[in-house]
């Protein structure tokens, strides 16, 4: 699913892909719409599941199921 940022150096069009953000602005550590994305999609991320918690979840579903 493609996320967009508003870019403030395009005039016409300043609707823009993150993805090409990333890849072809020079500005991008200075740009507070990416900066502020990318702070939120770190956010966002899960943290991994470890085996042990990843059991206690497996038990938990077979608990819930009638």
């Amino acid at each position: 699913m493609p996320f967009y940022i508003v870019c403030q150096k395009k005039k016409n069009n300043p609707r823009m892909d993150v993805r090409i953000c990333q890849k072809k602005c020079e500005l991008k550590d200075d740009c507070k719409e990416y900066i502020a994305f990318h702070n939120i999609a770190v956010q966002k991320e899960d943290p991994p599941i470890s085996a042990e918690s990843q059991s206690i979840q497996m038990e938990l579903a077979w608990d819930k199921i009638p």
